[in-house]
């Protein structure tokens, strides 16, 4: 366990020493799940600070108008939402399904304050990670809208990403996605099949399957 939270940037500066004694004084706890078991529900009160520290899960993200969503696979170590636990609305933003036996261990929200915030290097890595996702969903309206269509459907995917790692799957309707681009469904057609024949991503019904968004990104650099 100490391991895995010291790969997570919240936790790096610190020692296992000063992670134990956190742990001495703070109540938390451990909850197993299964294959297809529901972690989180969008929509649900985030008043813990939950952190994936075994297994993987997909964090699912719903359109305001459930016509297309974005699933992702993420390995442990993974904080759920930590932005969530503060802010206007204290409430998880998307899904979170087991994908095999995973466990999570949760911090009540009082401990950030009571303990975790002692460690002045905690409260700085918190700070940092919550301002730089801040700053990058302003920054987003600014960026460079590509020329190829090809980059602006890794720039609609890209875009709605929890974290860069993991295979992602957006179910979505040819023609909608069309819509968003501003392009003709033929056109996009054109440019998905390009996509798959660089072999960066693949092609169901209803669905655009991407094994690596790194890769993604890079066959689309221009």
């Amino acid at each position: 366990m100490y391991d895995n939270l010291l790969l997570l940037p919240y936790f790096q500066g610190l020692s296992k020493n000063e992670i134990t004694n956190i742990l001495d004084k703070v109540a938390f706890d451990f909850t197993n799940y299964k294959n297809g078991d529901t972690i989180y529900n969008n929509g649900e009160e985030c008043d813990k600070f939950s952190i994936l520290i075994k297994g993987k899960i997909s964090c699912i993200t719903h359109s305001k108008e459930a016509d297309y969503s974005l699933s992702e696979s993420i390995e442990a170590p993974f904080a759920i939402e930590p932005y969530s636990i503060f802010g206007g609305s204290t409430r998880y933003k998307r899904n979170y399904i087991a994908e095999n036996d995973c466990t999570i261990l949760t911090f009540e929200k009082q401990s950030l304050f009571k303990e975790f915030t002692k460690y002045d290097i905690f409260t700085i890595n918190f700070l940092n990670i919550i301002c730089n996702k801040a700053q990058k969903n302003i920054m987003l309206s600014w960026e460079h809208l590509p020329t190829s269509i090809e980059g602006r459907i890794a720039q609609f995917i890209a875009q709605r990403c929890e974290c860069c790692h993991g295979a992602k799957r957006v179910s979505i309707k040819m023609e909608l996605l069309a819509t968003f681009l501003c392009e003709t469904r033929l056109n996009v057609s054109k440019a998905l099949n390009n996509l798959k024949e660089k072999g960066v991503i693949e092609l169901h019904r209803k669905e655009i399957v991407i094994p690596s968004l790194k890769n993604l990104l890079e066959a689309v650099k221009e």
